[in-house]
């Protein structure tokens, strides 16, 4: 109780503002960050780590702090954290590592005197350290505080569960499995199939556990316990778009349930031959997203991008500073106060983030974009070199650029590239029912414009994007529109305005050109029950094309 008020009483101090920045973290998000009081805040770091992360204000600022002599070493990664967890009943901690190889040292651990006491490895009946199988996620307390359950996986998710404050385990008696990506449509290669793996689990009103994880399809699936982890359902695709990226959901403590997840969908798979299959390459790591539900996940807003990587456009992507996993998937998150939350994002030191986000943030309406003001740091622009880099990455180029008061958006003549045509892509707060504004001029002799409306994001130069998309407009070289009956004048400012209503029940949309309605009905043609969240535009040209059109402005508002 004495927690809940300080929050309450520091939330009432604090507008509303964006996502932002305030430490980086000492390993990859998804795991070691714990609060431990009111007071203060952990990050802890991985194998061979000296120090961790402590805040004693809330989150705002942070110090290096050297861990105690008392505190085992890490056995996993030097990029990864183990996980923390306080016994509500002891106030102790409970410790696990990522995963158990069985070596020397390895063992869960808990604490005795505090994280900075004791720490006890957890031993069966012979005093052999207790090893689970499995890469493991954090655990969570179920059931009124009755188990502790740990997910994992190894040809699909599972889960262990403890009655006992984690001194004896038992593992589920069945394992979530998701279908294995597959040739066909768009893609010439198979992705990386590594089945369902690295779930996040939470505890329903109705007594259920939700399992949502991460596959080598476009959806996360999901599954659902009503035994708390014994037992598991039969694998399903969820709302939620999102490829070999990992997502968090996080109870908040007013009952509303965040979800943190890249909504993102990878260029189509190429044919790679005998590499067919395997790990290849990664290209929708580049942003990590937000939602919220009141209503036990039954609806959700927001779906607003947290962050953009700061180093998508760079020539050296794949490679900076050494080459492993990269990118904004991953993530971690503690509640700050009633409406704000610390979150940690990203994969590799130079990408990881630790962020402060109000969560009212998710609930705005509206959104806007002046491209000679604030140029393209709200933007995807970039464009893949056309060769594997690093661990499975494409070094990059910028792409559309800004120039003078507009982002022009060309076709070049680059044989380097993955693909030569260049699009731009920007997110605003998701709606069922909604409008959105472009200034844009078609530039002479250009190969006319591409936009798309989306419920995800999509790479800049995704080609596939109209295959997918919610609703598409297609204006061709002579600024023609799709009824043959009005014009865009190349050399001219148009204002475009495609207005929506109730996508999620397959509503059409609607196009104002100048402000005046047009007879244009644009169907919907994917369902979509999370809103549209993205707006696409890209340059269809089939050649060379160095006018391309120009992007001025964009505008939003949601009913």
């Amino acid at each position: 109780m004495k927690l809940l008020l300080i929050l309450a009483l520091y939330s009432t101090a604090h507008a509303v503002e964006a996502p932002r920045i305030v430490a980086i973290p000492p390993a990859d998000a998804g795991r070691g960050l714990i609060r431990v009081n009111a007071g203060e805040i952990r990050h802890y770091p991985g194998k061979g780590g000296k120090q961790f992360l402590q805040s004693l204000d809330n989150g705002e600022t942070w110090n290096a702090v050297d861990l105690p002599a008392s505190y085992p070493d890490a056995t996993c990664l030097n990029k990864e954290s183990p996980a923390f967890t306080r016994n509500p009943h002891t106030s102790e901690y409970f410790r696990v590592e990522p995963l158990y190889r069985k070596k020397p040292g390895e063992a869960m651990h808990v604490s005795e005197g505090g994280l900075d006491g004791q720490w006890r490895p957890i031993q069966d009946e012979s005093g052999a350290p207790i090893l689970l199988s499995g890469l493991m996620r954090s655990p969570v307390w179920v059931n009124h505080n009755k188990r502790l359950i740990i997910p994992a996986h190894r040809g699909g998710c599972f889960t262990w569960y403890s009655d006992d404050h984690g001194q004896t385990w038992e593992k589920s008696e069945n394992t979530a499995k998701a279908p294995a990506h597959k040739i066909g449509g768009v893609h010439k290669g198979t992705r990386w199939n590594h089945g369902m793996v690295g779930s996040t689990i939470i505890e329903l009103k109705n007594k259920k556990l939700w399992m949502l994880a991460r596959t080598a399809q476009d959806q996360n699936y999901q599954s659902f316990s009503t035994d708390y982890g014994v037992t598991w359902s039969k694998a399903e695709p969820s709302r939620f778009w999102g490829t070999i990226t990992l997502s968090t959901l996080f109870r908040m403590k007013d009952d509303r349930i965040l979800l943190l997840w890249c909504n993102t969908t990878p260029l189509p798979e190429v044919d790679r031959g005998k590499k067919r299959g395997g790990e290849d390459v990664f290209t929708n790591r580049d942003t990590i997203h937000a939602a919220i539900s009141e209503d036990e996940g039954e609806t959700w807003v927001g779906f607003r991008e947290i962050i953009l990587d700061e180093h998508r456009n760079n020539s050296d992507y794949a490679v900076a500073q050494g080459t492993g996993d990269r990118g904004k998937h991953q993530s971690e998150v503690i509640q700050l106060d009633v409406n704000r939350v610390l979150l940690t994002c990203g994969q590799q030191k130079i990408h990881r983030k630790m962020m402060i986000m109000d969560v009212r943030w998710l609930y705005e309406k509206e959104r806007s974009s002046n491209l000679a003001k604030d140029g393209t740091k709200d933007w995807s622009t970039h464009q893949y070199i056309d060769k594997i880099a690093g661990h499975c990455g494409y070094n990059r180029k910028p792409g559309a650029k800004v120039e003078g008061e507009a982002l022009r958006v060309l076709r070049l003549d680059d044989t380097s590239l993955v693909n030569p045509n260049q699009g731009a892509v920007w997110n605003f707060p998701s709606g069922n029912t909604g409008s959105l504004t472009a200034k844009i001029r078609l530039e002479p002799g250009g190969a006319g414009v591409q936009i798309a409306l989306t419920d995800r994001w999509f790479n800049p130069t995704d080609d596939t994007v109209d295959q997918f998309a919610n609703y598409v407009l297609k204006i061709d070289e002579n600024g023609k529109t799709p009824d043959g009956k009005h014009f865009l004048t190349p050399g001219k400012i148009h204002k475009l305005t495609l207005t929506w209503k109730d996508v999620d029940e397959n509503g059409e949309a609607m196009l104002l050109l100048d402000g005046e309605l047009t007879t244009i009905k644009l169907p919907c043609k994917q369902p979509c029950p999370n809103g549209i969240s993205y707006v696409h535009f890209y340059n269809p040209a089939t050649r060379t094309d160095m006018n391309g059109f120009s992007i001025f402005s964009t505008a939003v508002k949601m009913q």
